[in-house]
């Protein structure tokens, strides 16, 4: 359970379609769990569909976003709402990467 068993010290944690699952809340407790034991100059890697920043596309990930909030807590969310969990959790130096296909990629630094 990574809401409450003790995480690894790692350079890189990797989120591949964790955070869709849950709540803001939630993601930002995960993501406050994992900058705390973060080593210094590390970062997570989030691997998620993006939605555009007015939501209205890619219909494909306006889908998964419809599917997570019938079947989990989640969401897809859009580059600024993920930069808001991320920096609330103490995260910097975005780098987003729309790549085309199904996934998209975020990394940040602690």
């Amino acid at each position: 359970d990574f809401f409450k068993d003790p995480l690894p010290e790692a350079d890189l944690y990797i989120l591949a379609r964790i955070l869709h699952d849950w709540t803001d809340e939630k993601c930002s407790h995960l993501l406050q769990r994992i900058r705390h034991t973060c080593k210094p100059g590390g970062g997570v890697l989030v691997v998620e569909s993006l939605l555009d920043e007015d939501r209205r596309g890619p219909l494909t990930t306006q889908l998964y976003s419809l599917n997570m909030l019938v079947q989990t807590e989640g969401q897809e969310r859009t580059p600024t709402q993920y930069r808001t969990l991320l920096s609330s959790a103490g995260f910097q130096g975005f780098q987003f990467k729309k790549t085309g296909a199904i996934y998209d990629a975020i990394l940040a630094r602690s």
